[in-house]
């Protein structure tokens, strides 16, 4: 066999079958071993040992920390100055990550805070050039203009509305008739037996306003029926009298073909 014949070139002794039992016995054990927390904790020693940058800085610096105020407090001086100079080098990788992480971005930026400014600059601009145009502008009839309606309520009460017209009279100007109580006068009317009244007594009482008469006289041209004289002709009565069907063989004893 070959490997026989390379072992014998290297010089080396072909292993016993007591060898061979007890490396099959190791390695079925070590097919079916269960791991437990610290042998997973020494794997993860060993894999740190090995690895050049920890994938979450921000644990590894926590975890830093922590063995360097352990450190500390047992009063190991030089451990803890390890654990520093550890620290510094993780804070330096964990500086050039950002700076390279960030590069574009502050470019990017720079460029949306050059935006913002101009944009201020230009709305400032243009409520001024607003603010100068609304002084300059004549008064246009064809425009709606900005007003605040005012609210009327109680308004038969005669001091309601003196300050209603008071107000009006101070926003708008004073107008010809200063106290509108002395002006007001109640129109006479005249129901159906000849008794005046006033449109105000008519309007407290709504069903008086429809108490009234109204005579209509139209005269009518008589007009002369004309009766109408209708001819209907009748229908002519149609032959109820049933026909006999003729057959085939009727129909060739008559034509004379048999």
């Amino acid at each position: 066999m070959k490997w026989k014949e390379a072992m014998f070139s290297a010089g080396m002794q072909l292993p016993t079958l007591d060898e061979i039992n007890k490396k099959e016995v190791t390695i079925k054990e070590a097919m079916n071993y269960k791991f437990n927390d610290q042998d997973i904790e020494e794997i993860v020693k060993e894999k740190e040992r090995f690895r050049k940058a920890p994938s979450n800085y921000a644990m590894k610096k926590t975890q830093l920390l922590k063995d360097k105020a352990m450190a500390e407090e047992a009063g190991e001086q030089e451990r803890a100055k390890a654990i520093q100079d550890q620290l510094n080098e993780l804070e330096e990788r964990a500086e050039a990550l950002d700076r390279q992480r960030t590069k574009n971005i502050s470019a990017i930026s720079y460029i949306n805070q050059r935006n913002r400014e101009w944009n201020i600059v230009e709305s400032e601009k243009a409520l001024v050039a607003e603010s100068q145009s609304m002084k300059q502008q004549q008064m246009d009839p064809f425009t709606r203009r900005q007003c605040k309606p005012t609210m009327v309520s109680n308004s038969r009460d005669p001091a309601v509305q003196a300050a209603i017209i008071a107000q009006l009279n101070a926003k708008y100007g004073s107008t010809g008739n200063p106290d509108p109580t002395k002006d007001i006068a109640t129109t006479q009317t005249k129901d159906k037996d000849g008794n005046t009244k006033s449109t105000s007594d008519l309007s407290e009482d709504l069903f008086k306003v429809h108490d009234f008469d109204v005579k209509i006289d139209l005269q009518v041209p008589s007009s002369e029926s004309k009766s109408l004289a209708i001819s209907s002709k009748a229908p002519p009565a149609k032959d109820g009298a049933p026909r006999r069907s003729l057959n085939l063989e009727d129909y060739k004893k008559r034509r004379g073909l048999i």
